[in-house]
């Protein structure tokens, strides 16, 4: 077969191709395949402990593709994503700052600078960082891998793909479980 016909006979069987890819299973998420004892853990806060955002115009997926349409989302202006992703970084770094010093012993350390936070631990590492041009917190964990979070109508940071799973949820059930088995005690993340 010459290089110049391969390419003409690739493109016929292209239709078969998707067809086959499409009934192939999807893997489960991040989330549900590493930590499946986690999902009862994490859940939306009452309507009670919400605050409302006076300026926030609608509900978006940012135009990312790979946001679920049915997670619903807050579209921010800039300022507002700047203000809220901020309050949740500070809150974070200072809620993990307490807990490297309380239950690491030395060995766990968290830096947090230009929007990016690094949690250091025995069994791997965190990084939390601020995406803007998403409107967006990314996560990745050495427990449940890589998350994106994006700031819903209840003012809770939600997995852009699973409605329920909260950045302040999926954080506080992973470090609470690796604290709980250093014998200590924790109040958690400090936000929801």
């Amino acid at each position: 077969m010459s290089t110049s016909t391969r390419p003409a006979q690739l493109l016929r069987h292209l239709p078969a191709l998707r067809i086959a890819r499409a009934a192939l299973p999807r893997p489960a998420s991040p989330v549900a395949r590493a930590a499946p004892h986690l999902r009862s853990l994490v859940t939306l806060p009452p309507a009670s402990a919400r605050r409302r955002i006076p300026h926030a115009r609608a509900i978006s997926t940012h135009g990312d593709p790979a946001n679920d349409p049915s997670v619903p989302v807050l579209d921010l202006t800039p300022e507002e994503y700047h203000d809220v992703s901020d309050e949740t970084m500070d809150t974070l770094h200072e809620n993990l700052e307490i807990m490297c010093e309380d239950h690491g012993n030395g060995h766990w350390e968290v830096e947090y600078s230009s929007g990016v936070m690094t949690l250091s631990l025995p069994h791997g590492t965190y990084v939390i960082n601020k995406q803007p041009p998403n409107q967006q917190i990314w996560v990745s964990s050495p427990v449940s891998g890589p998350a994106r979070f994006a700031f819903s109508p209840e003012r809770v940071w939600v997995h852009h793909r699973q409605y329920g799973v909260t950045l302040g949820g999926l954080l506080g059930a992973e470090l609470g479980e690796l604290v709980e088995r250093s014998g200590g005690k924790w109040d958690g993340v400090g936000i929801q």
